[in-house]
């Protein structure tokens, strides 16, 4: 299968060297405006390099990892999408939900997939938990990271915080009645810290903490339902779980992945998908979902800043 790379920062350049390594795999080009950038990721995975992706349009490719920046996320899976080629785009979707909506409206029509990077939905420990969780009360996320200067055309909510709002929307469905939310910028001209309440309808309620000016790196994520209660660390493959056994008993379980890889997992399910496969990928609804979350909590943060009097946006 013939697949190129649009994007070679730090997202790209991690695909392209996955995507080098997998069997029956073709990386035919990694594409870059950056042309030191380009070349350098394509030198270390065998692979030609261009500085804009019209040739690949052309080219017979079967499918394109757009790690692009946000904004251009769009008009790139527009362009391969309406040429008949498999799309997978990292988080965010796209800029704008009208722009998502266009682009999974086309690759419908047109009979594709449209895969969007919210890799911490094949994190291991996150796989087993899901599994197991029926009807979550209360969910719990706190995703910080130092400050590394990558990502700073979005703010924290759609860069870092998104991935635990599809995770939460992954594992409630309900209508989501409430969002409280703050924030601060703090290194750049946007929302560095961001903590987040959602209210869903039936009386489940997600907090949310994203930062990406922290000291450390956590990822950890934690699961309340009725008489069992899960604690996973994202990043190590973790997973811990309690519930209540009969006669007032306790009963654990631990589950330690050997070694975690969920940007490999991802691209083999959308390698998978294309194939006619049955994978569980995150299709361009979820990404829409998340992408419509993620707004409504950065617009009660911004109201919030600048002295808006609503309490919630509901």
């Amino acid at each position: 299968m013939k697949i190129c790379i649009v994007g070679a920062g730090h997202m790209g350049r991690i695909h392209a060297q996955k995507l080098a390594r997998m069997k029956d795999i073709v990386l035919t080009c990694v594409i870059d405006a950056n042309c030191a950038q380009a070349e350098e990721t394509a030198r270390k995975c065998g692979a030609p390099w261009s500085d804009h992706y019209e040739q690949a349009l052309s080219s017979g490719v079967e499918g394109v990892v757009i790690a692009s920046t946000t904004e251009t996320h769009f008009a790139i899976a527009r362009d391969f999408l309406q040429k008949g080629v498999h799309v997978f785009v990292e988080k965010p979707i796209a800029a704008t939900p009208s722009e998502a909506t266009e682009l999974i409206t086309l690759a419908k029509k047109n009979r594709l997939i449209l895969q969007v990077g919210h890799l911490e939905r094949f994190s291991p420990a996150f796989r087993k938990a899901r599994r197991m969780v029926g009807s979550p009360i209360s969910i719990e996320a706190h995703r910080i990271s130092v400050f590394t200067g990558r990502s700073t055309d979005i703010d924290v909510v759609h860069d870092l915080m998104i991935h635990d709002i599809d995770l939460a929307l992954s594992l409630n469905t309900s209508d989501i009645r409430r969002i409280f939310a703050q924030g601060a910028a703090v290194f750049t001209t946007k929302i560095d810290v961001a903590n987040a309440r959602i209210e869903f309808a039936d009386g489940c309620v997600a907090t949310l903490t994203a930062s990406r000016v922290s000291g450390v790196r956590e990822r950890l994520f934690k699961i309340v339902e009725k008489d069992r209660y899960f604690s996973l660390d994202l990043a190590a493959g973790h997973m811990f779980s309690i519930e209540k056994a009969p006669n007032n008993r306790k009963r654990t379980l631990t589950f330690k992945a050997a070694r975690p890889d969920p940007v490999g997992d991802e691209l083999k399910a959308f390698v998978g998908a294309v194939r006619g496969g049955t994978e569980d990928i995150v299709d361009g609804e979820a990404g829409l979902r998340a992408l419509l979350v993620a707004n409504r909590i950065t617009a009660e943060i911004e109201r919030r800043l600048s002295g808006g009097r609503k309490t919630a946006i509901e």
